[in-house]
């Protein structure tokens, strides 16, 4: 199985994109925003985002599970995805430990809302760098679809402890945990897998958004079709 840190990740947040995300006009004679401007230099100068991957082989597959280097993944969805796969990327990448323990020492609401939308913004940069480097390297020609664990009922939260195994090491590459819940830490951290889109038992290109029946997601790319099975 081959494996990958990528820690120097460039990245970068303009004053006007921050503030319009936290609903804000760029006034400088406004208090809130010259708190929110400094709030983002301190960011920049932080946060370290960062993610860890790994390319590995399927080598079972059943009715309503694959096994993937001696991992199991129980799902029906994901044995359909990856129908006729013969590997998987799996991934977790995060804003970075560095800017999540620098937002913990805000105790105004306020201001705990602008550290969690920094993180937010840098994890976006963080994930795309990385679907931008999977993509190129290796699925240059191919359509690319994933999938996360707690995404949707057919793969819940519990997806994470086989994920993260078959990964391995998650915490001392990139210091993202795993919490007795299932959920990642830091906070703004999202895990998963890749694959090729023409692997699968469905009609071309895969997005957890077709089976999610939350109209109103801000991160909706796809149109409801029902459910998977």
């Amino acid at each position: 199985m081959e494996k990958r840190i990528v820690e120097d990740i460039e990245f970068s947040i303009n004053n006007a994109e921050f503030l319009k995300s936290i609903g804000l006009e760029d006034d400088p004679t406004d208090e809130n925003c010259t708190r929110a401007t400094e709030m983002l230099a301190q960011a920049l100068a932080i946060a370290k985002p960062k993610y860890v991957y790994c390319i590995a082989a399927l080598e079972e597959k059943g009715n309503n599970f694959i096994i993937v280097e001696g991992r199991r993944f129980e799902s029906k969805l994901i044995r359909k995805n990856l129908d006729q796969a013969h590997r998987i990327i799996a991934y977790v990448a995060t804003c970075g430990v560095e800017i999540e323990e620098w937002s913990l020492q805000f105790t105004d609401l306020t201001e705990q809302f602008w550290a969690d939308e920094l993180k937010l913004l840098i994890l976006h940069q963080c994930y795309g760098n990385l679907n931008k480097t999977i993509k190129s390297t290796y699925f240059p020609a191919q359509d690319l679809s994933h999938m996360s664990p707690g995404s949707l009922a057919d793969w819940p939260l519990s997806g994470q402890i086989p994920l993260f195994e078959l990964i391995g090491t998650v915490t001392e590459d990139i210091g993202v945990t795993l919490t007795e819940s299932l959920f990642m830490l830091p906070s703004k951290t999202v895990s998963g897998f890749y694959f090729s889109s023409a692997s699968n038992a469905f009609e071309g290109h895969y997005e957890n958004c077709k089976f999610c029946p939350m109209p109103n997601c801000p991160g909706r790319r796809m149109d409801y079709s029902g459910k998977s099975e």
